[in-house]
């Protein structure tokens, strides 16, 4: 079972992301994806007001429901500190950010928060009244 650890401490986020930008009055967090004691990835979730951004996302290997569970969680978390929009320049996970929603315009995807986190047979439905 995958086990999505978050991290606060901008020490411990730093160590992880040593090249992020931690200044400023942005609430950050990081999410270790895990799998018994194997790291099987982790992301940087940067909110900014009303707005949030993924702005890192690193796996080991390329197993999509991984990455789709550091966006969600990153997305989960940037929700209760008020956040609704959310921004995303990593173009190596495109598939699964137009997956969940996103939109992209000039390598950027965005998207509400709220529509984001539905599940996928909430988002296209065909049939009339379901």
């Amino acid at each position: 079972m995958i086990f999505y650890k978050p991290y606060l401490d901008r020490q411990d986020i730093y160590t992880m992301f040593p090249h992020a930008d931690l200044t400023g009055e942005k609430t950050v967090c990081a999410y270790v994806a895990l799998e018994d004691d194997a790291i099987l990835g982790k992301c940087l979730v940067e909110v900014t007001g009303y707005t949030c951004t993924i702005s890192e996302l690193v796996q080991t290997g390329a197993d999509k429901l991984v990455t789709e569970g550091l966006v969600r969680a990153a997305l989960n978390f940037a929700a209760n500190r008020g956040a609704y929009l959310a921004s995303c320049s990593i173009v190596q996970i495109a598939d699964v950010l137009k997956m969940l929603g996103f939109s992209e315009e000039n390598g950027v995807f965005r998207g509400e928060i709220p529509e984001l986190l539905k599940g996928s047979c909430c988002k296209h439905s065909d049939t009339p009244g379901s």
